[in-house]
């Protein structure tokens, strides 16, 4: 039985052997404190490619050990010596190839019944990939307390009650404080009480769901007490299991940014009071032209010259109209042109016409232009409604009379179209040779003006089609 339960230890101790990376060591402590391997596991070989024979002494073991390392190595021998605790060290050390490995040494003394080291035990891990990782972290925190420190841009992180965990330069500066006070506040005590609801909000619907925010601006308060206004962006950091941890974000201050985009406003208010100074007086100036030519009226006795005045200050009175509209407009390079037009067909039935015999439809809903657009654009439906209220329907015309005014707008290409349901034409009309002198203003405001193109029908009445490009 006794020498079953020998090979059965023997058996045990081989299968330990093969089954561990690491080596392990026994080293006689002989009389005046000298040292000797008396024994070493089979994994010595294959982990430093030495037999037990080469590696008796301490002189062959600082071959072994890095040179670096060597008064390491000296200090931690003559500590396993003196303590009866267990000791560890981390060292280089060369494997007989000459390939450099990182190992860790864990070793404590035996000994004897007078109470002095008779041995030390101890085995070796070699821990190169440990090493390797822990450069590579170390390399890694290195880089990013490099990017942490030098960002132009502040950063911040907090904990999921608000709680500053870290900072960088930027952001202390930024507010004023340093690393320790910022430590123990809260981004609720840093931002004006006007922004806790949104900032909640922010989290509760986009951070925790989504794991970051969008761009939003929010303002915080610095040490001094100025408000600082800043553009920032937030994102959650979650915990091995994957459970909000904390948050933490990118900060900029817009400080200069709000500040031009102030003098900017200001400035624009300025010339829009300006401008619609301008086009109040321009309208006032019309009307006053319209005046002065009413008052001369009375003095012209040839009826071609008070057609033609008439004409004229139709003409004036639709220019006066868009400057009219300018002046209550909300944009001031910008025309709706269903009251323009609607306001101009208007004035043109209540002086050409008596009574509500003519009907008037004008459709534009949803069409604006630039004032250079709008501006052709009534002149050309001044002049053709007033044609159509004075020669398409004579006094016979039972039909109903209608004259519609359309806008419509496809792609890039706007269509205006003035139609009658009248007499028509009694003769073709040559658009690029127009015989009476309305067509050929028209014309000339398509070609010249909106470089557009006219098509005239002459079907159950006329039709004026322009299209101009926006």
């Amino acid at each position: 039985m006794p020498e079953q339960n020998i090979k059965d230890s023997e058996w045990r101790h081989r299968l330990i052997n093969e089954v561990i990376a690491d080596y392990i060591f026994v080293v006689d402590v002989e009389t005046e404190g000298q040292l000797k391997l008396s024994w070493a596991s089979e994994n010595l070989m294959k982990n430093t490619g030495r037999e037990a024979a080469d590696a008796l002494t301490p002189d062959s073991w600082r071959s072994i050990v890095h040179p670096e390392d060597l008064s390491l190595f000296d200090d931690f021998i003559r500590k396993m010596l003196t303590t009866n605790e267990k000791g560890e060290i981390e060292c280089r050390s060369f494997h007989k190839e000459g390939k450099e490995r990182w190992i860790r040494i864990s070793a404590r003394q035996r000994k004897g019944s007078d109470g002095m080291p008779t041995h030390l035990i101890g085995a070796v891990r070699e821990i190169s990939e440990r090493k390797k990782i822990e450069q590579q972290l170390l390399l890694s925190e290195h880089k990013y307390r490099e990017l942490h420190s030098s960002m132009t841009d502040a950063f911040v992180s907090v904990d999921m009650q608000g709680k500053i965990q870290e900072c960088n330069e930027s952001f202390r500066k930024l507010l004023g404080y340093e690393e320790e006070e910022l430590l123990k506040l809260t981004y609720f005590d840093l931002t004006p009480e006007k922004w806790h609801t949104m900032e909640t909000r922010l989290v509760e619907q986009e951070i925790l769901p989504l794991g970051s925010s969008v761009v939003y601006e929010k303002e915080y308060k610095a040490r001094d007490g100025h408000i600082i206004p800043v553009e920032m962006r937030t994102f959650m950091i979650r915990d091995e299991q994957g459970k909000p941890s904390g948050m933490w974000a990118i900060v900029r201050d817009i400080s200069e940014r709000k500040r031009n985009e102030e003098m900017l406003r200001a400035a624009l208010e300025e010339k829009e009071i300006l401008l619609r100074e301008v086009h109040h007086r321009v309208k006032n100036n019309l009307q006053t032209i319209l005046a002065l030519i009413d008052l001369r009226s009375p003095n012209i006795n040839d009826e071609g010259s008070l057609y033609v005045i008439k004409e004229l200050k139709e003409q004036i009175r639709t220019i006066s109209v868009i400057y009219q509209e300018l002046f209550q407009s909300e944009k001031l390079s910008r025309i709706s042109m269903q009251p323009y037009l609607s306001l101009l067909v208007s004035h043109l039935l209540t002086t050409f016409t008596k009574g509500d015999l003519i009907k008037a439809d004008v459709d534009c809903s949803n069409i604006v232009l630039d004032a250079e657009c709008a501006m052709p654009c009534g002149l050309i439906v001044n002049e053709l409604v007033t044609n159509a209220l004075k020669y398409a329907f004579p006094k016979d015309f039972n039909e109903g009379p209608l004259v519609s005014v359309k806008m419509s707008t496809e792609g890039d290409t706007h269509t205006l179209q003035v139609k009658d349901n009248g007499v028509g034409f009694s003769h073709p009309v040559d658009v690029q040779n127009p015989s009476s002198i309305g067509l050929y203003l028209v014309s000339l405001w398509v070609k010249s003006q909106m470089n557009g193109t006219l098509e005239i029908s002459n079907h159950k009445g006329s039709c004026f089609t322009v299209r101009f490009s926006k």
